[in-house]
């Protein structure tokens, strides 16, 4: 049976391929804020990435934290129950990053972000973080002279800021383009979304299925 797109004042999903769709050049003639279902996916998709490439982030930092603290304190039993839960956590988080490669979200499904949108700006509050926190070690540091422990704990805000600030706004910034490329590595991605194309009606905030 054919296909009969809705009426709507905008181009239908099938008036162009998948392909066409997801061309960039075609992306480049609607603003950033035009919402269309590609869009929409590319939001969602890197949302949940950005999530878990956190705690993967995390869980790496704690590893490396643990053996930074080794090193110095040649403390096994304070340090190694750290590097067993940062290494499981960083493999659960291997695994739903796994899952969201054919993660297909549901029209109308967006993921909040509270955080900085991009990576410059997840390095500003990186920064400005670390930099009101070192004014205040500063102090101790005059105080007391000992400048180990401040960079023992300066390594440990570098890992955490990282994973909180740096990593996530680094993959949401980029969301279209990394569906984008997904999409022409992954042919059962490819498949997703063109069968996404052939069965999606316009909702209210999305009414062109493209373009990404």
């Amino acid at each position: 049976m054919q296909r009969v797109d809705p009426v709507s004042a905008y181009p239908p999903a099938s008036s162009r391929t998948i392909e066409q769709w997801l061309d960039p050049e075609l992306g480049s003639r609607y603003s950033a804020e035009f919402g269309t279902r590609l869009r929409e996916i590319a939001d969602a998709r890197a949302g949940v990435t950005a999530m878990w490439a956190a705690f993967l982030s995390l869980g790496l930092s704690a590893v490396l934290f643990a053996l930074v603290m080794l090193a110095v304190t040649a403390r096994v039993d304070a340090t190694v129950p750290w590097m067993i839960a940062g290494a499981a956590v960083a493999g659960v988080s291997v695994l739903f990053l796994r899952r969201v490669r054919r993660w297909m979200p549901r029209p109308g499904r967006s993921v909040a972000n509270r955080g900085p949108g991009d990576l410059r700006g997840g390095l500003w509050a990186a920064g400005a973080i670390f930099a009101a926190l070192n004014v205040l070690f500063a102090i101790s540091v005059l105080t007391t002279g000992d400048i180990g422990p401040i960079l023992l704990v300066d390594l440990g805000i570098v890992l955490l800021l990282a994973s909180a600030f740096v990593v996530p706004p680094a993959i949401i910034g980029r969301s279209r383009e990394m569906l984008r490329r997904q999409a022409a590595k992954d042919p059962r991605l490819l498949a997703t979304l063109e069968r996404e194309r052939l069965t999606w009606t316009p909702r209210p905030g999305t009414s062109m299925f493209g373009p990404l």
